[in-house]
């Protein structure tokens, strides 16, 4: 994927502003992995259960085969031993490495997720300031900030199997070169949307299902990586079919809002929930939107990318009460209506995807979906897949 020198330029200004990888990671994701190919889906028992008006579409399961070589060479009766694997990662390299792996470092909080919802959690020796879920991760060494801002030294100390890393690391130019002339395999992937376009039929969920199936190919469980692929792509194909056939007039207008007023990005994840985002022919990846664009627009609904450190509800209210009483946008219809909503970084991507897709879909068309609960789902998920529940907030209102 092509970036332009200013969109990392304000990539890297975005992390140390916000203080959040998350919109890192959408910004600088270097190649979009490869479709998933087709296979039957079982429904997940999950209330409220879906209408009529939808007939999910079959699971697109990601081939594990496509992005790796390497095999062993013992019978199929004996215990299996180690393995040299070469696996293409999201940013195109190719990574080789011995597995099965049993030192992991993870330096992004969703591939943190990811990796503990595939069995990892006693097998992680290092993660990174911002990875805190589940809550088994709490007793891991913190081993750096983020992918830009390991502390290598610690790091290296861990003698990691490999390290699981978002697109920010490269950035950290002595870091990544510190890192490679240790010898230890580096895996790199942002665990959110894919690549910057108006449109794709490519959604958040297929790419972390296509992401998760990789992981697994590296840490093992992939029987667990096909549960969560089959559970989310049920949810990921009745949000297709329900906003298949709206037309242009039907798609509410969105402005999606990033780590500081106005900036905003092109993501075809609006697209894909039912909107059209107001900022899909600008020039640049991540313009900065005049308020006088904004009010020529006029956007139904306004929805603000959060990081809540603690996931209090008191952080979202002040953070959608400061849009709502913008002087400049007093006129716009989303003020008027009060269709401002706030949306966390962390169910944009990792295990949680599905959700953040959910209750976008939710805030463009929320007729169609009036059947579906959002915190219900997410609810279920991490109850699924890491025994545990859901503490804070993650979407307001």
């Amino acid at each position: 994927m092509k970036r332009t020198t200013l969109a990392a330029t304000m990539f890297i200004i975005g992390i140390i502003i916000a203080g959040s990888v998350y919109g890192a990671y959408n910004l600088l994701y270097f190649s979009a992995s490869p479709p998933p190919s087709s296979s039957p889906t079982p429904s997940p028992t999950v209330s409220p259960q879906p209408t009529p008006i939808s007939t999910p579409s079959p699971t697109q399961t990601p081939s594990p085969s496509s992005n790796i070589t390497g095999g062993s060479s013992h019978l199929p009766s004996e215990v299996p031993g180690p393995t040299v694997i070469t696996v293409v990662d999201g940013a195109g390299r190719n990574v080789t490495l011995t597995v099965p792996v049993e030192r992991i470092v993870s330096i992004n909080s969703g591939l943190t997720e990811m990796l503990c919802a595939l069995g990892c959690q006693n097998r992680l020796v290092g993660r990174d300031k911002s990875s805190n879920m589940p809550p088994s991760v709490l007793n891991v060494p913190i081993v750096g900030d983020n992918s830009y801002l390991p502390n290598v030294e610690l790091l290296l100390e861990l003698r990691p199997d490999v390290i699981f890393a978002d697109s920010m690391l490269p950035y950290n130019s002595v870091a990544m070169q510190q890192l490679e002339a240790a010898g230890i395999p580096i895996f790199i992937a942002d665990p959110i949307d894919p690549e910057p376009t108006k449109h794709s039929d490519l959604t958040v969920v297929d790419f972390s299902c296509n992401l998760i199936s990789k992981l697994a190919l590296i840490v093992g469980n992939e029987a667990k990586a096909t549960e969560y692929i089959n559970y989310v792509q049920y949810y990921n194909n009745l949000v297709k079919e329900r906003i298949a056939t709206l037309n242009q007039s039907q798609r509410p207008k969105v402005m999606l809002e990033w780590y500081q007023p106005y900036n905003t990005f092109v993501t075809p994840g609006l697209d894909q929930a039912g909107g059209i985002n107001i900022a899909e022919n600008q020039t640049v990846y991540a313009p900065v939107l005049s308020p006088e664009f904004v009010v020529e627009q006029n956007p139904a609904i306004i929805i603000r990318m959060s990081s809540s450190s603690n996931h209090n509800a008191t952080d979202f209210i002040a953070e959608r009460n400061e849009i709502l009483n913008r002087a400049a946008l007093a006129g716009v219809d989303a003020i008027k209506n009060g269709r401002v909503y706030i949306c966390d970084w962390d169910i944009r991507g990792g295990i949680s995807s599905v959700v953040g897709y959910l209750y976008w879909a939710k805030w463009c068309q929320p007729t169609l979906f009036a059947d579906i609960d959002p915190t219900a789902i997410h609810a279920e998920l991490y109850q699924k897949f890491f025994g545990t529940t859901v503490q804070g907030t993650f979407a307001y209102p």
